[in-house]
């Protein structure tokens, strides 16, 4: 059984990921570079949902200056992010997922990469998102990447029918492609582009926007007016 969330247990994580999500390394590239967009000089973000810590390594090399806190629900891999940012100070570390994140001074930017989409409850998924509006200040910016559904089911049943051709051209047998696929609606719950975006809205962000777009992942920008 896995230490957290994903199909792989925390120590495999890195080198799963790779033959399991197309560009995941790209994807957490564009996470840094849209909230550095959005906020180009931030003092404080957090990156929820952290996993390894590997966004905050990205983040921490391109804004120097900036404090940065990392949450993540599942110890394992939040000791594999206290290893990979040794100079970030333990205070700045929470065992929580996105919805029961302590109260804490507001951050400038908070990312959160692959992480929703295991809210299996949309609910859930809002509430997550309104308490991460809640520890932003005004100014402030979401990056959020995930797994999302196809607009259309004709076009989902293709984009899976591309999932499954690239695990497979990287490395993933037959079994292990079907295993993947199966945690659809099961392990992971992933909602479409226009969901997202109406739930960022009400949960109180504005503007919100499609910022990246490729296989079943998309990326999306919400601000905190003001």
């Amino acid at each position: 059984m896995s230490d957290n969330a994903t199909a792989h247990a925390s120590a495999d994580y890195e080198r799963e990921v790779e033959r399991t999500i197309p560009f995941h390394a790209i994807l957490l590239d564009q996470a840094v570079d849209v909230a550095l967009a959005a906020v180009p000089s931030p003092r404080r973000w957090l990156d929820t949902g952290c996993g390894p810590g590997r966004l905050v390594q990205r983040a921490a090399a391109r804004a120097p200056g900036t404090s940065f806190s990392l949450a993540d629900p599942s110890e394992a891999m939040l000791a594999l992010a206290r290893a990979h940012n040794p100079g970030i100070p333990a205070a700045s570390f929470f065992v929580a997922p996105s919805h029961a994140l302590p109260d804490v001074e507001p951050f400038d930017v908070i990312t959160a990469v692959q992480c929703h989409h295991y809210y299996a409850d949309p609910a859930g998924r809002e509430e997550a998102l309104r308490r991460c509006r809640a520890l932003l200040r005004p100014g402030g910016a979401l990056v959020v990447l995930e797994n999302v559904r196809a607009e259309t089911d004709a076009w989902h049943a293709v984009q899976r029918r591309r999932w499954a051709a690239w695990q497979s051209e990287h490395g993933r047998a037959a079994a292990e492609v079907e295993a993947q696929l199966a945690r659809e609606g099961t392990r992971f719950f992933p909602i479409r582009p226009s969901e997202h975006l109406a739930v960022l809205a009400r949960a109180g962000f504005a503007p919100v926007e499609l910022v990246w777009r490729t296989y079943g992942q998309a990326g999306f920008l919400a601000m905190v007016p003001g």
